[in-house]
């Protein structure tokens, strides 16, 4: 199917974008960028990663405060 997401660890998302596995887990927690955590471990998608740090580069996202 092509809606299906590819769910990849946050380390191989780490490897493959070239953020800090800490600042995609940051991610994970605020709920920023998608993810699934199947078990005791996270899971997201690189093209979610890679847009968000997308926006990053443009400028800080808003905070919701």
């Amino acid at each position: 199917m092509a809606d299906e997401k590819e769910w990849i660890t946050v380390s191989e998302a780490a490897e493959k974008s070239g953020i800090h596995i800490r600042n995609i887990q940051r991610w994970l927690s605020k709920g920023v960028i998608d993810g699934w955590k199947p078990g005791r471990d996270w899971l997201t998608t690189l093209e979610s990663v890679l847009r968000y740090k997308e926006t990053v580069k443009r400028g800080r996202p808003k905070q919701n405060k």
